[in-house]
């Protein structure tokens, strides 16, 4: 297990704004990655698609939209969106603020770090007829987990269309806990809001706002909301082939 934070990532170019890589084959991952962006008004995240790999990004400040050729479609904080593999897409920031996204993709996709996807001049478009398969969700608003001790939404997942990635949502208010159990599969939680305090092989540690965690197979922990607000945390995996 590693405690990283969105801010301790690697640069890498994508067109416009500040792009980080967080989670990353460089570090250590093999099944899934994590990217960090902060975008100012107007800067676009290029178009692009991938070959093999699903994208799960998720608007955590601001707002803006997703850009798939002329058409944008408007996203907010909260919301997350599903990209499965060959779709194009971008983001760009249509507000007057600050955004900050993070995406999730599984498999990692090498060539996007490399600057092979940063192409604004040539950026692909989609097909006259095409229908895209690109959702906007609200996270907390997506179908609940049934027996947890905690709210606990699904947002991606195979029963929802995913084949190699799968998402959820958590919301912990005073008082309220949770225990990872291990999974064959790579793993990362990123703190949303709020804090909260981790136990793993006997050492606790404090998380605070945009903390992350990257889980290998067969790691485990325990979590505690702290603080008086209540935390949000994003927890997404890598699926295994029997789409576990």
């Amino acid at each position: 297990m590693k405690i990283l934070n969105l801010q301790s990532g690697t640069p890498f170019q994508m067109g416009k704004g500040k792009n980080w890589r967080v989670v990353h084959p460089d570090m250590g991952s093999t099944q899934i990655t994590l990217n960090h962006g902060l975008h100012a008004p107007d800067q676009e995240f290029t178009q692009h698609y991938h070959d093999a790999s699903e994208d799960a990004i998720v608007v955590l400040e601001g707002g803006g939209a997703i850009r798939q050729g002329s058409v944008y479609t408007p996203i907010a904080a909260g919301d997350l969106i599903f990209v499965p593999a060959g779709e194009i897409h971008g983001t760009v920031n249509t507000t007057p603020n600050m955004a900050r996204l993070i995406s999730f993709q599984s498999p990692p996709d090498m060539a996007l770090y490399r600057g092979e996807r940063d192409t604004p001049d040539e950026a692909p478009t989609p097909e006259n007829g095409h229908r895209s398969n690109v959702q906007v969700i609200n996270m907390a608003r997506s179908g609940p987990v049934f027996g947890k001790s905690v709210e606990w939404r699904s947002v991606v997942s195979p029963h929802k269309g995913s084949v190699h990635l799968s998402l959820d949502y958590i919301h912990l208010n005073k008082n309220q806990h949770f225990t990872h159990e291990p999974i064959q599969t790579e793993s990362i939680y990123v703190l949303k809001d709020g804090c909260a305090e981790m136990t793993s092989d006997a050492e606790t540690h404090v998380l605070e706002q945009h903390d992350v965690l990257f889980l290998v197979p067969g790691d485990t922990f325990s979590l505690s909301h702290t603080g008086d607000e209540p935390t949000t945390i994003i927890y997404c995996w890598a699926v295994g082939k029997k789409g576990k």
